[in-house]
C-alpha cells in the first residue's frame, strides 16, 4: 500500500498538495508544500508555440530503470516533484510537448540533469521549441509537426477538407470530389434604394451589407435552399464606407465618408447609435475589430492619416497619426495590425509597434511607374500577408519582409495593370482579389486566375473562412460564393 502511494504522489506533487500526508510520512516527507517542499521545481518556457499535452519524465542518473512521468496540467509554466525513495542524488529531467492534445506528435524536448539536495529545493530551467506560425494548435513540419502549410489556419491535418483551391488536410489533393458540388456564386434580392459599399461577415451564412445612400443597412443570413433572408435597416444615418460584424452576436460597427462612426446590433427594437467621435470630416476607409476576454476592440483608419481605437462601448480614440492617406487596416489581433496607403506619390505601410509608441513604417520594394498606392491589406499569419493596390501592385509580406508578386496581366496592347482594390487571402496558394475592371479573380501562389467577371460594379470583396466570400454591388446587389446548406 505504501508502495502505492509513494507512486501516486509523484502525479499528485505537481500541485503542491498531498491528500495523505500521515501515510506519506511513513516513507519520507514528500509534501511539496510550505512544510513538505518540492526537490526539484522545473520552470517550463515555450518559444514559438502553445503546446497541446507537455509531460515530464524523471530519471534516476545511476539507474535508468527508476523512473516516472508526470503530466504537466495545461498552461503551467513550474512544476515540481520529490526524488523517491532509494534513489539517487541525480535525476535527468525530460520535458516533452505535443501538437493538440497527448496523443499528438511530438515536437518539442528538452533535457536537464540536477543534483537533488536532501533539503531545500532546486531549480531547473527547460524551454520548448516548435514553430505554428499561424497559431492553429499544428506544428510546421519542419520543426517535427504535422501541418503542411504553417503559414494558413485552413490548413492542417485535422481540418475538413472544403471547396476552397486549398489541400486542406495535407493529403496532397486539393478540392477531392465531391467537396465542390452545389458550390456557385449566389445573388441576394436587389434593394433598389441601396448602394452597397461594404459586406461584413460574422458568422456561416451571415454578414452584413452597408450602403453609402439612403441610410441603409442590411443583414443577410443564407437559407438551407440556398435563398436568402435578407432583413434592411434605415435608422442609421450616414454615408457608410465600411463596416466589420462581432462574430459573437452579430452587431455590426460602421465608419462613413464623413468621419462618423456608428454600431447596430440585430435587434429590430433596438435602434443604432452613433458615437461622438468628430472625425472632421475625414473619411473613414477601413474598420477591423477583435473581441478577447470579453470586449470589444476595433481600429479604424482614415484618409487623414488618424488611426483609431474603438474600446466598445467607450467612445473612440485617435490613438496615432502618420503622414499617409490611410485605405486599409487588418489584423489577426491587436499585436498583428498592418495599415496600408498612399503618400500620394507612392505607397506606403506601417505595422503597429508593440510597446505602444509611434506606428513604424515599413521598408517597401520601389514600385514602377504608376503604381502610387496601396488600396488593401489582409494578414493571413503574423507571418504571412498581402496587399495589393494602383495599376496591379500586389506584394507578399513574409518574415517581416515586403516582396513583389506578379501583377494581373495586360491583355492590351499599351494598357497597364488594373487597380486591386480590395485583398483576401488564406495561404499563399489563395488571393483573391477585386480589380478596377468589375471582375474579382485569384492568385494561385503562380499566376492570375479569373473568378467572377462583373457587370454591376462590384465594390467589395471579403471573406472569414477560405470556402465563404461575400461581395456587394453599387446596384444594391449582394453576392455569395460558397457551400449551399448552413
Amino acid at each position: 500500500m505504501k508502495r502505492a502511494v509513494a507512486v501516486g504522489l509523484g502525479l499528485l506533487c505537481i500541485t503542491c498538495t498531498v491528500p495523505d500526508i500521515d501515510e506519506l510520512e511513513a516513507e519520507r516527507p514528500s509534501g511539496c508544500d510550505a512544510s513538505h517542499p518540492c526537490h526539484v521545481q522545473v520552470r517550463l518556457t515555450y518559444d514559438g508555440f502553445r503546446p497541446g499535452c507537455v509531460t515530464l519524465r524523471v530519471v534516476d542518473a545511476e539507474d535508468a530503470s527508476r523512473t516516472f512521468e508526470l503530466p504537466v496540467p495545461e498552461g503551467a509554466v513550474e512544476v515540481g516533484f520529490v526524488r523517491r525513495t532509494g534513489w539517487s542524488d541525480t535525476v535527468k529531467v525530460t520535458a516533452s510537448a505535443r501538437e493538440r492534445s497527448c496523443a499528438g506528435q511530438e515536437v518539442a524536448t528538452a533535457s536537464s540533469q540536477v543534483e537533488v539536495p536532501e533539503e531545500d529545493t532546486a531549480s531547473v530551467e527547460l524551454t520548448l521549441s516548435a514553430r505554428d506560425d499561424d497559431g492553429d494548435g499544428y506544428v510546421n513540419t519542419a520543426t517535427r509537426g504535422t501541418d503542411c502549410d504553417d503559414r494558413s489556419v485552413s490548413i492542417s491535418p485535422g481540418v475538413e477538407e472544403r471547396c476552397d483551391f486549398l489541400d486542406n488536410n495535407c493529403d496532397s489533393r486539393v478540392d477531392p470530389v465531391p467537396v465542390c458540388e452545389g458550390i456557385e456564386w449566389r445573388t441576394t434580392e436587389r434593394l433598389l434604394e441601396a448602394r452597397f459599399r461594404d459586406v461584413a461577415p460574422h458568422a456561416r451564412g451571415q454578414a452584413w451589407l452597408v450602403s453609402d445612400s439612403n441610410d441603409v443597412l442590411a443583414h443577410v443570413h443564407r437559407e438551407t435552399d440556398g435563398g436568402f433572408d435578407v432583413q434592411p435597416f434605415t435608422d442609421c444615418h450616414g454615408a457608410w464606407s465600411t463596416a466589420w460584424a462581432r462574430p459573437s452576436d452579430g452587431r455590426v460597427f460602421m465608419g462613413s465618408w464623413m468621419g462618423q462612426l456608428a454600431t447596430r446590433s440585430l435587434s429590430a427594437a433596438e435602434p443604432c447609435t452613433l458615437t461622438s467621435f468628430d472625425g472632421g470630416g475625414a473619411a473613414i476607409q477601413d474598420l477591423v475589430g477583435f473581441e478577447a476576454d470579453g470586449g470589444t476592440t476595433l481600429y479604424a483608419v482614415s484618409e487623414t492619416g488618424d488611426i483609431l481605437r474603438w474600446d466598445y462601448p467607450a467612445e473612440p480614440q485617435r490613438v496615432a497619426h502618420v503622414d499617409a492617406d490611410l485605405r486599409s487596416i487588418h489584423g489577426l489581433d491587436p499585436r498583428t495590425l498592418i495599415t496600408v496607403g498612399t503618400t500620394g506619390k507612392g505607397p506606403v505601410a506601417y505595422h503597429v509597434n508593440a510597446d505602444g509608441g509611434p506606428w513604424v513604417r515599413e521598408p517597401l520594394p520601389q514600385p514602377t511607374s504608376g503604381q502610387d498606392g496601396l488600396q488593401s491589406v489582409h494578414v493571413v499569419a503574423p507571418g504571412l500577408a498581402y496587399a495589393g493596390g494602383a495599376q496591379g501592385l500586389f506584394m507578399e509580406r513574409a518574415a517581416g519582409a515586403w516582396s513583389t508578386k506578379p501583377s494581373y496581366p495586360i491583355y492590351v496592347d499599351g494598357g497597364v495593370a488594373p487597380d486591386l482594390l480590395d485583398v483576401v487571402s488564406f495561404g499563399q496558394g489563395v488571393v483573391f482579389a477585386r480589380l478596377n475592371t468589375d471582375d474579382l479573380v485569384r492568385f494561385d501562389g503562380v499566376a492570375w486566375q479569373d473568378f467572377l467577371f462583373g457587370t454591376q460594379g462590384f465594390t467589395t470583396l471579403e471573406g472569414l473562412s477560405s470556402d465563404e466570400l461575400w461581395s456587394a454591388t453599387e446596384d444594391g446587389t449582394g453576392f455569395y460564393w460558397g457551400p449551399r446548406a448552413p
